[in-house]
């Protein structure tokens, strides 16, 4: 079984192995650290547990959270405030947020046209909307796309130790360059910064197979970049007044 501390323990070894490496979660990090001040006012679109934005609490002018599975981790939860909705009805007015944070969720969409206009009626002209997000080429994730949805709940748990009520059923809709232009660039959307980033953890269940993905993303960094295994994006609303 491969648990997250254990994968992040090997995903720091990789950045001492490859000089310049920078996990997903870093680059997303630092893009959203840059654009929080004491004038955002961020809606963390399906939330999760909040561990992400809960620390913009302290300088942000408002945090909230959203998200369809808030009731089985309540206690747990870091935002002080949460909403327990769907991203395809958004129970906010018309521009009242100037940063979106979505982590880990397009993958989820089973409709991603409808989240995304509604993403863009809550979002203020200029403003920003900033995900991470598994990439549908990726040679991984195109494996766990042949599984249905029913079979691949039970495997991710014994691989990976997650809990079932934690593994949603994933679509792989918005989650290539051209199909997440494809939805945003018609609703007024600008890209600022697209990155592919690799990371060979997901089976590093042993040394040999760490080493044996370190070279195959050797390889799939040369001669096909675009593979990688994680999409950061940040796009701006077009500053016009809707």
């Amino acid at each position: 079984m491969l648990k997250l501390d254990r994968q992040e323990r090997y995903r720091q070894r990789y950045k001492q192995l490859r000089a310049g490496y920078r996990p997903a979660l870093e680059i997303y990090k630092e893009i959203s650290d840059q654009l929080v001040n004491e004038q955002t006012r961020l809606l963390d679109a399906g939330c999760g547990e909040g561990g992400l934005s809960q620390d913009y609490q302290i300088t942000a002018a408002l945090v909230i959270g959203i998200d369809r599975y808030v009731q089985p981790i309540r206690e747990t939860i870091g935002l002080q405030r949460i909403v327990d909705g769907d991203l395809r009805r958004l129970p906010f007015p018309d521009q009242t947020f100037n940063l979106i944070l979505c982590s880990w969720v397009l993958e989820h969409l089973e409709h991603p046209q409808q989240t995304f206009a509604e993403i863009r009626r809550v979002l203020r002209p200029n403003g920003y909307f900033l995900f991470i997000t598994p990439n549908a080429y990726n040679y991984l994730i195109m494996a766990r796309r042949l599984i249905p949805n029913r079979v691949s709940t039970p495997v991710v748990d014994r691989l990976y130790g997650r809990g079932e009520d934690f593994i949603f059923p994933t679509f792989y809709r918005a989650n290539t360059q051209r199909a997440i232009n494809g939805y945003l660039q018609p609703l007024g959307f600008q890209q600022r910064r697209f990155e592919y980033v690799s990371d060979p953890t997901y089976t590093a269940f042993n040394e040999v197979l760490f080493y044996l993905t370190i070279g195959v993303e050797g390889v799939l960094n040369t001669v096909f970049p675009q593979g990688k295994v994680h999409l950061v994006g940040l796009y701006q609303l077009e500053g016009t007044n809707r």
